[in-house]
């Protein structure tokens, strides 16, 4: 429980940066620039028909951005690119503070299995997706309540609203594994930001393989794919198959996590 504690207390700055930042890109985007893009429809149309195809998917801007939900999907991408990075520090800030700070051999001569170690670490990062989440979530609710006489928001069941803003708990988690991975394997951490930016741009990037390809298959490799915002929107659900996908390497990646972090020596860690 200390360590526990000890790790929320150890992250609470950069929680509060992270998440001020979430909600304020998705007051902006949902809140301020929504109803820009919806009463501004023939001049962003235009500009729309003027990027080229392979920028449009890069970025995920089509003409669907004019009605809430479709501006929701488009916003997605960036509230998904936040929570990478913010989900992937945690993961490399909570497993690799001893080798940062040269204390692992501190760390190992408490009076607690590593193993122990290793579940409060990560319930504490598991805390700090979870709340981030519900945060989101309060946010978007409030918006969307801000639309009442919009039919395009309307149209949208508020529940349907939410579980596409659910997607974001499984990129925390995903990326929380990814950075808890990482953490355990490298010998030295330079840069918690820098690596975790690198994660959260790459899943950004691989978004916009299968769209400009025209090949499913891509969707394999591009994690921000799996969790289908598209299809909690339409049909009140995520494609069994990707999110089953999303949970394996989650789980493949905290278990390799767990088993590095038991074994390895000191000076290993």
């Amino acid at each position: 429980m200390n360590v526990y504690l000890f790790e929320l207390k150890a992250q609470l700055r950069g929680f509060l940066a992270g998440v001020i930042t979430l909600i304020g890109v998705a007051v902006v985007f949902l809140y301020g620039a929504y109803p820009i893009y919806r009463d501004s429809k023939a001049d962003v149309q235009h500009m729309i028909d003027g990027f080229p195809p392979q920028f449009a998917a890069l970025f995920g801007v089509n003409k669907d951005v004019f009605s809430f939900g479709g501006f929701y999907r488009f916003s997605s991408l960036y509230f998904m690119l936040i929570v990478a990075i913010m989900a992937c520090g945690w993961g490399l800030s909570i497993f690799g503070r001893e080798k940062r700070s040269k204390a692992v051999d501190f760390l190992f001569v408490m009076p607690a299995s590593r193993i122990r170690l290793y579940a409060a670490k990560l319930a504490a990062g598991l805390t700090l997706t979870i709340a981030a989440g519900v945060l989101f979530l309060g946010t978007v609710a409030l918006i969307y309540a801000q639309f009442g006489d919009d039919p395009t928001a309307t149209s949208i069941p508020l529940s349907r609203l939410l579980l596409a803003a659910c997607s974001l708990f499984g990129i925390g988690v995903l990326f929380l594994s990814f950075g808890a991975l990482t953490a355990v394997l490298l010998r030295r951490i330079r840069s918690v930001s820098g690596i975790a930016t690198a994660f959260g741009v790459l899943g950004f990037m691989l978004v916009s393989l299968p769209e400009m390809t025209g090949e499913e298959k891509y969707r394999v490799i591009s994690p921000f794919t799996w969790f289908n915002v598209s299809e909690a929107l339409d049909h009140g659900s995520y494609e069994a198959g990707y999110a089953g996908l999303a949970a394996a390497v989650a789980v493949l990646c905290l278990t390799g996590a767990a088993a590095v972090y038991a074994r390895a020596d000191a000076r290993g860690l």
